[in-house]
């Protein structure tokens, strides 16, 4: 969008707003408009980093916001961004019992590498040109890698016939750039690799149609999408420095498409207060790629080889089918149960390709891909009883079968087993503690691969993958949260997760995660606040190697049976262990604080630290292995101040600064050379490198001004709540009368009862504490009570508005934001209760509707009054029966 484009819309948006409030039936509207400036500067040698997924370029920065709604239709938009990589723009609206839609567009930016080098011509594109060797990174190109991903799209859905719906939705990713590659230049690590930077040409176009049933009682959905991706280049060819810069190919993505049928229904209020709920789907892969039937394998005319495929086209084909079948239900008040189950298939029908099969020698054997399919089964229960009001226990136990083709394993089974209480015997404190312990047992394949240990299949016998290793786990989580006051809230989270391979040899054989986490809030809304937290992670794993310098058989140099784990270790073939740790720090506080009725300034400072290391040991030292302590070593920090000046009610004006620093140390690129050996003139084994993650450090300062109009009004409720009719009266039957009487008058029909709203108003204390927006259970209670003991009322659910409000105590922004929060936890609690989440709207309105004024001097006194303003209004449209 242009900037002149982004100044039309602006002034439009002024336009609208009292444009919209004419006529008999008015279109009120809220919102905000913001635009200004940012400006940065970073000292790097390689911004990507800086901003990888953001567009922090110095320029202009704008966003928009509108709520509007009238009797029959509403209206929301928002949009940020404009002119910039990480463009955003959505708009939804529709017409009460008619339809809503959306309409949408997200840009999101993914840069790895700013200002690098590359040997070759045509970055970028399906051919890269180098003539090697070429050890001079001077007389090489400059190249930029990243791409930006482009999502735009949108649904309808038809509600007029409700509870009947009809939706269908659509969307366009296209991603456009380059990314980092590599590819082995000879057929051995030792032969050296090339950076290569890869084109990436993709757009994936879906759509979809969803037709449905969903009432109180019982829901119903079918929905068919359908996929398609496209690469505008499948290949890309490159001359390898190794075999006398010849082509080489590297395959990419390719193109391929995509369906799905998916069927859900569920069906509620059964005995026990119970649900049934199920799911079907069937998806289908499919694509189809030339294969190659040459490889690149020497230097001159006669440097490829004739593999001899079986086939000229590979055709993928896999289809998979899933079920689920679960059950819920509330026996008694105190208990809660779950029952499930889930059965998953994939086959895979594609096209098994044989390559050299009639020229093994030649080839070095014959050679097959694995068309890998499975099935899954996983059935679990879990309960929850409520022992008494302060205490909750539950449990449950989950199982899962895999059976699969894979050459390694073909069978795993594993059993979950998890504990959990929780006690909230007090007003001011909560704990909650999980224990989980996991035992997997997997049917291994290779246990007998290899004639004897002089030959390299033997060493397959104890390579296990720790995917589906066995492996017994076992997992604590304890939560704590603390409020003694309005003003202080303490949270600590303490996470430890072990896992034992202990029936793995080479591989992984343990791994261990510890990880706390606690937060502190001191203050209040309407003069200061600070937030402290912090989180420290310790993930550490253990592995069990062997290497042997020889192939495929032992030689005098490595000793016999040298594949074997148990032989004499040599300087050409000995066991060798790794303990790889890393610790990850992140510290920040935050603070915010009004001053006076106009000022509100806000701050936070975040610290995180990574730091990686592996420790390695060899028999008898062979190898000298050495130890690594930067692998690697990361230091992140960010400062932000904000302060906003509120010029009057509809004009805000906001400054900032945010400083960053990132600083990367990794022994895999300090010391970085563009070409390993460097400067080695005539190998052709040297290795090509671009830059790519090798200069990431940066310091960035980064400015920003902006000015908001805002408008504000009380949007109207929804339509009012339909009440069923009574029976019309009908004329009595009589006899005909003679012929001089006339006719007796047939009564009036009976008046329709007049249209009714059904508006539930919340008292935020019952629901959440002071400056909260987490559901208390005693405001779980009032929910259950006055608004789903009512829902149950209505026949024929049309919509549901929630609107959160607060007092005035705080800022405008800070109480908006509250609002919505307040709005949003009730409506999810709405949904757990089985009201569909797509007939309920949320709107958060802050302290813009009070029903109280209040002007005491003391804090308390002034809380407790204002107490009525902080409520949550749920307001009901349908067919309800009178009672």
């Amino acid at each position: 969008m242009t900037k002149t484009q982004l100044s039309i819309l602006i002034a439009s948006l002024f336009a609208a707003a009292p444009a919209f409030a004419q006529g008999a039936d008015p279109f009120i509207t809220q919102g905000q408009v913001e635009v200004g400036g940012i400006l940065t500067d970073s000292d790097t040698r390689d911004a990507s980093k800086f901003q990888e997924y953001q567009d922090l370029g110095n320029g202009m920065l704008s966003n928009f916001g509108i709520q509007g709604r009238n009797s029959s239709s509403w209206i929301e938009a928002y949009g940020e961004n404009f002119g910039r990589d990480d463009l955003y723009f959505s708009v939804r609206g529709g017409m009460y019992d008619v339809f809503k839609a959306r309409a949408y567009t997200n840009w999101m930016p993914h840069d790895f590498l700013y200002n690098g080098l590359t040997p070759f011509v045509g970055s970028g594109g399906p051919t890269l040109t180098a003539t090697f060797p070429k050890p001079n990174p001077a007389s090489w190109e400059n190249v930029d890698l990243g791409y930006q991903r482009k999502d735009t799209g949108g649904y309808f859905e038809w509600q007029r016939q409700s509870p009947w719906y009809v939706r269908v939705e659509g969307n366009q990713v296209k991603t456009e750039g380059t990314k980092n590659g590599a590819a082995s230049n000879g057929t051995s690590p030792t032969y050296g690799y090339v950076d290569l930077a890869l084109p990436v040409q993709y757009e994936t176009n879906n759509a979809a149609v969803e037709f449905g049933y969903a009432a109180k009682d019982m829901t119903f959905t079918a929905n068919y999408m359908v996929s398609n991706f496209g690469n505008g280049y499948e290949t890309v060819a490159w001359n390898n420095p190794y075999f006398g810069n010849n082509y080489d190919r590297t395959y990419l993505p390719p193109e391929n498409s995509y369906q799905r049928l998916s069927l859900n229904g569920s069906v509620r209020a059964l005995p026990w207060n119970s649900t049934v709920s199920a799911r079907y789907t069937w998806d289908q892969t499919k694509s189809d790629a030339a294969v190659n039937p040459t490889v690149l394998n020497g230097a001159g005319a006669g440097g490829y080889l004739n593999v001899a495929p079986s086939t000229s086209t590979f055709n993928g084909d896999e289809v998979r089918q899933t079920f689920t079948l679960a059950w819920t239900a509330k026996p008694t008040a105190a208990v809660d149960t779950k029952v499930y189950y889930n059965w998953q298939e994939m086959q895979n029908d594609s096209t098994d390709v044989v390559f050299c099969a009639s020229g093994a020698a030649s080839c070095g054997g014959t050679f097959e891909n694995e068309l890998w399919d499975y099935k899954k089964q996983n059935f679990g229960a879990e309960a929850h009883w409520k022992v008494n009001r302060g205490n909750r226990i539950g449990g449950g136990w989950d199982w899962l079968n895999i059976e699969q083709n894979r050459f390694d394993f073909d069978e795993s089974t594993s059993n979950l087993f998890w504990f959990e209480w929780k006690n909230t015997s007090f007003d001011t404190l909560s704990a909650r503690v999980k224990y989980s312990y996991l035992d997997r047992s997997s049917n291994f394949l290779l246990g007998n691969a290899g004639p004897t240990a002089n030959d390299v299949a033997y060493l397959f016998r104890y390579v296990k993958a720790f995917d589906l290793a066995d492996l017994k786990q076992n997992r604590v989580k304890l939560t704590l949260d603390w409020a003694p006051s309005d003003a202080l809230g303490v949270t600590a989270e303490y996470i430890y997760k072990d896992n034992d391979y202990s029936d793995t040899q080479i591989g992984r054989t343990s791994d261990t995660r510890n990880e706390i986490f606690a937060n502190l809030t001191y203050g209040s809304a309407s003069s200061w606040r600070v937030s402290l937290f912090g989180d420290y992670e310790n993930v550490k794993y253990e592995s069990f190697h062997r290497y042997v310098g020889a192939s495929p058989v032992c030689t005098t140099a490595t000793g016999p049976n040298c594949y074997s784990i148990d032989a004499a270790p040599t300087s050409s073939s000995y066991n060798w262990n790794a303990n790889v740790k890393n610790d990850n720090w992140i510290l920040g506080v935050g603070a915010d604080a009004p001053v006076g009725d106009r000022w509100l300034l806000t701050g936070s400072l975040l610290y995180e630290q990574t730091d990686g290391s592996a420790d390695m040991s060899a028999q008898n030292n062979y190898g000298n292995p050495l130890p690594l302590p930067n692998y690697p070593n990361i230091k992140t920090t960010s400062l932000n101040l904000k302060a906003a000046y509120k010029v009057n009610r509809n004009w805000t004006v906001t400054g900032g600064y945010a400083y960053q620093k990132y600083d990367y140390d990794d022994i895999q690129y300090n010391g970085y050379t563009s070409t390993v050996p460097f400067n080695a003139t005539t190998s052709t084994t040297t290795s090509y490198l671009n830059g790519w993650n090798a200069f990431q450090t940066y310091n960035a300062n980064i400015f920003y001004l902006t000015a908001r109009f805002a408008w504000d009004a009380a949007l109207p409720p929804p339509p009012a709540l339909k009440v069923a009719e009574a029976p019309r009266a009908t004329a009595p039957v009589t006899a005909p009368p003679p012929p001089p009487a006339p006719k007796p008058a047939t009564p009036a029909p009976a008046p329709v009862p007049a249209p009714q709203v059904q508006k539930i108003t919340l008292d935020s204390k019952v629901l959440f504490d002071f400056d909260q927006a987490v559901l208390k259970p005693e405001g779980k209670a009032a929910i259950d009570s006055q608004v789903v003991g009512k829902l149950a009322q209505v026949q024929k659910l049309e919509v549901v508005l929630v609107t959160g409000h607060t007092d005035r105590l705080g800022s405008d922004a800070y109480n908006q934001k509250l609002s919505v929060k307040r709005a949003d936890a009730v409506r999810d609690y709405l949904v757990g209760k089985g009201v569909d989440k797509a007939k309920i709207e949320t709107l958060g309105l802050g302290e813009k509707q009070p029903v109280v004024q209040c002007e005491q001097k003391n804090r308390k006194e002034l809380i407790a009054c204002l107490a009525p303003n902080r409520r949550v209004e749920v307001q009901v449209k349908g067919e309800a029966t009178r009672r």
